[in-house]
């Protein structure tokens, strides 16, 4: 398991604790309770589209984990959450990440979609 820290892990809400959790199993670095994924979510992400349960859960099983992970902030609203902040791989490697969480409902129990966004921090 990675390091992480950040301003918003002291987890103020269960529904910013549950989009921080979701977002650290997006990066590798924890479990997802496959009954979280409505049947036909979908996930939007730099490796492409994925559609489905079953295929969410094959790619969370191969994802790399970061060595470090800092969340910055942790924004829940109705039936939609965002988790942001910056994570390093083996290496160095540096990169700013953005998951976009959709629930079916306003309870946030079952995802429905889950949009990622990263990009590469330049160094040097």
């Amino acid at each position: 398991m990675p390091e992480t820290e950040g301003a918003d892990t002291g987890r103020a809400s269960s529904k910013g604790a549950r989009a921080q959790d979701i977002a650290l199993a997006l990066m590798g670095a924890g479990t997802l309770d496959p009954d979280m994924l409505a049947e036909n979510a979908v996930w939007e992400r730099p490796g492409g589209a994925l559609s489905g349960r079953p295929a969410i859960l094959r790619a969370l099983r191969s994802a790399r984990t970061p060595e470090r992970i800092e969340v910055d902030q942790v924004v829940t609203h109705g039936k939609s959450g965002s988790v942001s902040g910056r994570y390093w791989m083996a290496g160095g490697d540096e990169r700013l990440f953005c998951h976009v969480l959709r629930f079916t409902t306003a309870a946030a129990r079952e995802i429905a979609q889950m949009v990622s966004f990263e990009h590469r921090v330049k160094t040097g």
